[in-house]
């Protein structure tokens, strides 16, 4: 997913009309590059490029807790479980 401006006449996208020089989210396979300039990545997981510190930091802050998971992969899964249930 990408975040773009629009560079060129209104362009339609999902629906919606964004005017000249609006930004909005697009797909990456979608961007068309004379009618859109890319002005960066949109992270789709919120939980990307967070260290184990930072995800442990995350959940204790939320009052979740991980048990004994010590793993990236681990301590998210702990956490999707607990917001699933809220």
């Amino acid at each position: 997913m990408k975040l773009v401006e629009v560079i060129k006449v209104p362009v339609r996208y999902e629906g919606v009309t964004y005017p000249q020089g609006v930004q909005f989210n697009m797909q990456s396979g979608h961007v068309n590059d004379s009618l859109v300039k890319i002005i960066g990545d949109v992270a789709t997981d919120p939980f990307e490029g967070m260290s184990i510190d930072e995800l442990k930091a995350y959940a204790d802050e939320r009052n979740i807790d991980i048990g004994k998971a010590t793993t990236e992969e681990g301590i998210i899964k702990k956490i999707e479980e607990a917001q699933k249930v809220e």
